[in-house]
């Protein structure tokens, strides 16, 4: 029959089928209820169909209807009905086919917060006190009544038909409960309604333009209301707005719509990525002119709420939320806000690679950081500060980071995370001076560019910050230790008690034998007094090691050096190797100083990791250096070293000085792959 098929029940679909109608285009506008009929009433060359259709149902369609091309014009949300539509036309790739996507609405959305689907909205609402007014209409509606506790603070606005009404009945909703109206809605309408029943949040779907989005979020904040928006499904085919839909039919159809102008192909936006510094008082002339010029901008809430440009702003900060939007978005001028500098402790560095891997060429403004800032008001120079970061970073890893820097550098810098970090920089610090491992001066820069202030501390005055926001520490060790850069403690300087412990010269042999490199994760079988976990552990911040021991004695004593030693990267583990090794770590380098006769079970164990494992095993009996050779041999090791090494030391006799020698040592290193 040669008409077009359009899949409707949007504003969109409506007036796509009556302008087309006006230039004696003939249509078949499809709809899936008798309200969707009633709303767009009797027009000349629209033939309306009322009913839901399968994949099987839309094919057979198409095979009658012949169309000139299809459209779908269904909601955004609408995913069900998008499935069927995409499968029945796996035999009609031939007939055009075009998607009509919502024009993007140019809203606000910053303090907005946003929800992949009505099931993780519903969920946080459970968190919320207060009236929770639903514009999502009456199709997820089952999911926000499934607890009695949020289904009785609901108030829901849905369409007035039967279907609707029914699944609220159905979900047990009062009529108190239910506003059935007609859109659109204006700001004002939007606005009585939500303090009518004062509303505590807001819930509505990303729906655009035609949805009245941007009404309801002002309505919204005008009302103090919290606004919670469940995103819009990312649709896998390209769509089109309705400009564009529209005149490519008409150009398949040799009709003009009076719009001579050619129609426009998408263009790649351009992306910026941009760091804000510290505030909008310390962006850079570069970053403000973007700002300004940004159809989109991004960045986190309290980064948006500085920001005037009349534009759409979004508080998305990772690439998984960001790049969504910007494939479906027309928008040519799109800018990413980073805090800070967008080279220094920045998210930057992740988008600008999932941007290119999407095909996008971002460009990168950068900063103002806070450490330059922070510098800057102090007079104090950086370029030779150790600094490290205490935002979304490891805890553990940090503080083996912080201590580490403050015992050996001149200066550290530190930015954190609030309040809590710098009580225990401060309490790691005290600890520190009480031990005779430096004399700490201290700065800190709270709320840079902001309601700043420039504190002035000591490692205690810094336990007794109370007042959260962000802090950037600048720490001055006037008395820093020189960094031994090989092993070698004293003996004398560990707690023994009666435990075992490898001797100074075996440690250092041993350790060189081993090949630490940074990063690495080491085992530590057998550890005794813990001596060998110590020196390793204090070779650098970035190792990590393990030092397993069965007995329970040993490992209070190890606990006992390794707080000696302000260690926070050493970590005993109390059982016998090779058993407790599987809930931890894979090792790159393992020490073993005893083995309690496991040592081929052991060795099963490290060459079943599958990767190269530098060991060395120290051996003072025949028996072991015996079972070692044996083993060697089993599992073809390939580059076996065994040394003997005897130690003599010196040891006053009355006036004479005697050479005492200790037992034999078989130092064994190997590496497994």
């Amino acid at each position: 029959m040669n008409r077009i098929i359009i899949f409707g029940g949007t504003t969109e679909g409506r007036k796509l089928a009556t302008e087309l109608a006006k230039l004696s285009v003939p249509c078949l506008y499809l709809v899936a209820t008798d309200y969707g009929k009633m709303v767009t009433g009797d027009m000349p060359n629209v033939d309306v169909r009322i009913g839901r259709l399968d994949a099987e149902q839309m094919a057979e369609l198409f095979r009658i209807e012949k169309p000139i091309a299809i459209v779908d014009a269904t909601h955004p949300y609408a995913e069900i009905v998008k499935k069927e539509i995409e499968k029945a036309r796996e035999n009609f790739s031939c007939i055009p086919f075009f998607r009509l996507l919502r024009k993007e609405e140019q809203a606000d959305f910053s303090g907005c917060k946003f929800f992949e689907n009505a099931e993780e909205c519903a969920n946080a609402l459970k968190e919320t006190n207060g009236t929770v007014f639903l514009t999502t209409g009456s199709k997820d509606l089952p999911v926000f009544c499934r607890e009695k506790s949020l289904s009785e603070r609901l108030v829901v606005r849905v369409i007035p038909n039967e279907e609707s009404l029914k699944i609220c009945y159905d979900c047990g909703l009062l009529g108190s409960q239910i506003i059935a109206m007609q859109g659109p809605f204006s700001l004002e309408l939007n606005l009585t309604l939500f303090k009518d029943k004062k509303a505590a949040v807001v819930v509505m779907k990303e729906s655009g333009k035609a949805g009245g989005e941007l009404e309801r979020i002002e309505a919204a904040r005008k009302a103090n209301a919290e606004c919670y928006i469940i995103k819009r499904p990312f649709e896998k085919q390209n769509g089109q707005e309705y400009s564009l839909v529209k005149e490519n039919i008409l150009k398949l159809l040799g009709k003009n719509s009076g719009n001579d102008s050619e129609i426009e192909t998408k263009k790649k936006p351009e992306i910026i990525l941009a760091g804000y510094g510290m505030g909008k008082g310390s962006m850079t002339l570069e970053v403000e002119q973007s700002v300004e010029d940004a159809d989109i901008i991004f960045g986190a809430s309290r980064m948006l709420e500085g920001i005037s440009a009349k534009c759409r702003k979004f508080p998305y900060y990772l690439p998984k939320d960001i790049i969504p939007v910007i494939e479906k978005s027309a928008s040519s001028k799109i800018v990413i806000l980073f805090s800070g500098d967008t080279g220094f402790y920045s998210g930057a560095g992740k988008m600008y690679k999932a941007l290119k891997a999407k095909g996008f060429e971002p460009k990168v403004y950068p900063g103002i950081s806070s450490v330059s800032a922070l510098c800057a008001r102090i007079g104090e120079d950086w370029q030779n500060a150790k600094i490290i970061s205490t935002h979304g970073i490891d805890k553990e890893l940090w503080i083996c980071q912080m201590i580490s820097g403050a015992i050996y550098e001149r200066q550290i810098i530190a930015i954190t995370s609030g309040a809590e970090d710098v009580k225990i920089i401060g309490e790691l610090l005290s600890l520190l001076e009480d031990s005779g491992r430096g004399k700490y001066l201290i700065y800190a820069g709270f709320n840079m560019y902001g309601d700043e202030k420039l504190l002035e501390l000591t490692p205690k005055q810094c336990m007794d910050i109370e007042k959260n926001g962000l802090y950037t520490v600048f720490i001055k060790n006037v008395e820093p230790l020189r960094r031994r850069i090989v092993p070698g403690i004293g003996d004398n300087e560990f707690i023994r008690d009666k435990v075992p412990m490898t001797k100074g010269e075996i440690r250092t042999l041993s350790i060189c034998k081993l090949g630490v490199t940074e990063g690495d994760v080491i085992y530590d079988i057998g550890g005794g007094t813990g001596s060998v976990s110590v020196e390793l552990g204090l070779l650098s911040s970035s190792v990590k090691v393990y030092c397993i021991e069965k007995k329970p004695e040993a490992a209070e004593l190890i606990r006992k050096n390794i707080d000696r030693f302000h260690l926070k990267n050493v970590v005993v583990i109390e059982g016998e190797a090779p058993f407790v090794l599987s809930s931890i770590k894979e090792p790159d380098k393992v020490f073993i100083g005893g083995s309690s006769d496991g040592m081929k079970e052991i060795f099963e164990k490290l060459i079943s990791y599958k990767k190269k494992v530098r060991v060395v095993v120290n051996a003072v009996t025949l028996e072991t250096i015996a079972k070692l050779n044996d083993l060697i041999k089993e599992y073809n090791i390939k580059d076996p070293d065994i040394v003997q090494v005897q130690i003599s030391k010196a040891k006053k006799a009355g006036n004479y000085t005697l050479m005492e020698a200790g037992n034999p040592v078989y130092i064994v290193s190997f590496t497994i792959s």
